[in-house]
């Protein structure tokens, strides 16, 4: 049950990551329509700003519209997929601190971490939608903050695990009987 929701968790913060650098929105005027091809395969390294590529198709679909960019896609997975896996770690230990040796705010301690490097990749555009002030002062950190981003959940991860947090996807064990 925790894996599935970390999951869904992982999947809407991939959505939200597209809806926040503009390459997935919704349109009630949009039908459906595609457009790209072979054609745009060379623009697919290209870049719009550090770690933002350019889109080599444009899909609308009812009233979904998207940009596919496939490295942006790529990026979006990791971080929901990194995002999940913390999640999951931080909740495990939190509902069972004590197979862990650990007292319930050591293990509640290692969520910080993962929430604080989910939200560096999403706050910025967040305050762009909003209009915020304080945006110039943190554009010029928008290209760090993705490579900081996966740098603080992968790190987060290996601190869960050193601190007992099961394994996110657990792998099939052969018996001695060569039975799985």
């Amino acid at each position: 049950m925790i894996r599935a929701l970390a999951s869904v968790a992982g999947m809407l913060y991939a959505g939200i990551y597209l809806v926040g650098i503009g390459d997935l929105t919704f349109d009630t005027g949009a039908g459906w329509f595609y457009q790209g091809g072979a054609a745009g395969l060379e623009r697919m390294l290209t870049m719009r700003s550090p770690f933002l590529f350019e889109g080599i198709a444009l899909v609308e679909a009812g009233w979904w519209v998207v940009l596919i960019s496939p490295l942006n896609l790529l990026l979006a997975a990791l971080l929901g997929g990194l995002l999940a896996v913390n999640l999951h770690g931080a909740v495990t230990l939190w509902r069972n601190p004590r197979a862990c040796s650990l007292s319930s705010a050591g293990s509640a301690s290692s969520a910080v971490p993962a929430l604080i490097a989910g939200s560096a990749c999403c706050a910025p555009s967040l305050l762009l939608l909003l209009g915020m002030p304080g945006l110039g002062v943190l554009a010029a950190f928008f290209g760090y903050l993705i490579p900081l981003s996966v740098l603080a959940l992968v790190a987060s991860r290996i601190w869960q695990r050193r601190l007992g947090a099961p394994r996110f996807i657990q792998g099939y064990s052969l018996s001695a009987s060569g039975n799985p």
